[in-house]
């Protein structure tokens, strides 16, 4: 088989300010252990590669520009970990050339139902973010 490790899909994780500095932070840090994860799949034959979270219209435009003339980059996987305005990503959707995989999920495997609180909840927010981007998309 070829090598392709050369090769490159961006994980790019949308967010927004809304939710602070520290939620912001958090996105970051589940978005890099995704990536991280997907990157030592060995039956994905590419690199996976986190980017830093976008959180607004130019941010998004320019991850897209820079995926566009990436040589290494074939694609991105777009995830939306917390509430993300989907017309945040028009701009940047309508020029990107390459592939684009949305990863419609949620960070963690089980719900804290005893323990639930609106930090979690203003956290955890893929189940509306991602539909919503699906919809634009």
């Amino acid at each position: 088989m070829k090598d392709l490790k050369h090769l490159e899909v961006w994980f790019v994780t949308g967010s927004q300010h809304l939710y602070g500095e520290e939620t912001l932070k958090q996105v970051a840090a589940h978005s890099q252990e995704i990536a991280t994860n997907l990157d030592n799949n060995k039956s994905i034959p590419v690199r996976v590669v986190f980017k830093p979270t976008v959180t607004s219209p130019e941010e998004i435009y320019a991850t897209c520009s820079e995926a566009n003339t990436s040589p290494n980059c074939i694609g991105i996987i777009a995830w939306m970990h917390t509430f993300s305005p989907a017309k945040m990503w028009i701009n940047g959707l309508k020029i990107l050339q390459k592939p684009m995989l949305h990863l419609h999920t949620q960070f963690n495997r089980d719900i804290p139902w005893s323990e639930i609180d609106m930090d979690f909840m203003n956290l955890n927010q893929s189940a509306h973010g991602d539909r919503e981007f699906g919809f634009m998309a």
